[in-house]
Formats: C-alpha cells, structure tokens, sequence
C-alpha cells in the first residue's frame, strides 16, 4: 500500500530537523552533509525530490548527480568541480541546473545550504 503524497507542504526553513540521508554525504566518517526532505515523491508517482541541503566548512566532497537537479544558493558559497578542468563559482542569490550523472567535486569554505529539486 503506497503513502498518498500531500498536495502542498508547507515548512519553515530555520525551524525543521536536518538529518544524514546518504552514506556518501560521510566521508572518512566524518559528515559532510545533511538535508531535510520536503518531497520525495511526484503527485503521479514519479520521481521527484524538493529538498533543503547544508554543510559546515571547511568540507569537500564528491557528488554525482543522481538525476536532473536544479537548485538555489540559499548561504554561502561553493566551488565546483566537473572534472574537465572547467571550474564553477556559486554564491548566495546564484541558481544552476546540472543534468543527470554529472560528477562533480564539491569545495566549500563557509557554511553552506541551497534549496534544491532533483527529478529523473
């Protein structure tokens, strides 16, 4: 039996529990990152994510995008790497979209937190 998804959530972002998701946001076993989920499933069934993210700094990790994932800088900053030698700068106010299986290293300096969507 499946859980109806919700036609709206509504959250306060400085008022919700972040929690570890993923093995690989630990690296050396250290936590590199957590997320709180506000989404995890479209209103079809597809599969859609809405989420909110942060680390701490100084923290580096690698990433591969587990589908389309477009997101927002909410604090912060971040450096990325796409392995291509191409580097991207992202800061507060700054949006991107990367597409599925992307790899990526991920370097950040301060504290960091983006509001993201992840679909496949």
């Amino acid at each position: 039996m499946s859980v109806a998804v919700p036609r709206y959530v509504v959250r306060h972002a400085d008022a919700i529990e972040y929690q570890p998701t993923d093995p690989s946001e630990f690296i050396d076993g250290v936590q590199v990152g957590e997320e709180h989920v506000l989404r995890s499933e479209g209103s079809h069934g597809n599969e859609h994510e809405a989420y909110l993210w942060r680390t701490g700094a100084p923290a580096r990790c690698e990433y591969l995008f587990p589908g389309d994932e477009s997101f927002c800088v909410l604090q912060g900053s971040v450096t990325i790497d796409l392995g291509t030698g191409e580097h991207i700068e992202l800061k507060a106010g700054d949006i991107a979209s990367f597409p599925k299986g992307t790899h990526s290293v991920w370097t950040f300096s301060e504290p960091f937190k983006k509001f993201g969507v992840t679909s496949n």
